[in-house]
């Protein structure tokens, strides 16, 4: 797929198939898949059920960022994929690792009088949130919820560990 922002803007999903992002003079949103969906993608790609996504981000004279998800979104999301059997908490380690190496070969940028930012946090206020958000319709205990306040700002090994903490809680 190719996506072409000249002059103008583009917000959308930041899915594992293989996508060409040439932004001009403009800007490119992305949102990140969930850690349980993009381990489950690198499952897949290790089984070879599905080809390796090939992701190329050209940025001449604008910006381009990917954005993470909210840390209610990365709960919910990996509490449902162990609830359903998808994904098994006993081994989180190797999951880590497998992401680890799928992520290393399926991103390519280049960018020239511009920005672009790979791994960018949802705001504070985003995070609060959405956290306050799920905890009333139920979703989030107080416990996982205060696990996950913890989380608000934090990246990288830091913020999943607090997932799955706030997970193995629920």
């Amino acid at each position: 797929m190719l996506q072409l922002c000249i002059f103008g803007g583009y917000e959308g999903p930041f899915g594992a198939e293989k996508k060409a992002c040439f932004t001009v003079f403009g800007s490119c949103s992305l949102h990140r898949p969930t850690l349980a969906r993009q381990i489950i993608t690198a499952q897949k790609v290790s089984r070879g059920l599905v080809a390796p996504p090939k992701l190329i981000f050209i940025t001449v004279f604008g910006a381009t960022e990917i954005k993470c998800p909210t840390l209610a979104e990365e709960f919910l999301d990996l509490r449902e994929a162990i609830r359903s059997g998808t994904l098994h908490d006993s081994d989180w380690d190797r999951y880590l690792a497998e992401l680890d190496r799928y992520q290393s070969s399926s991103l390519m940028s280049l960018t020239l009088f511009g920005s672009f930012s790979e791994s960018e946090l949802p705001s504070e206020d985003e995070e609060v949130e959405g956290i306050a958000l799920q905890r009333h319709f139920g979703n989030i205990t107080a416990d996982s919820g205060k696990v996950l306040e913890m989380g608000v700002g934090q990246s990288g090994s830091q913020r999943h560990a607090l997932i799955r903490q706030a997970v193995s809680m629920a």
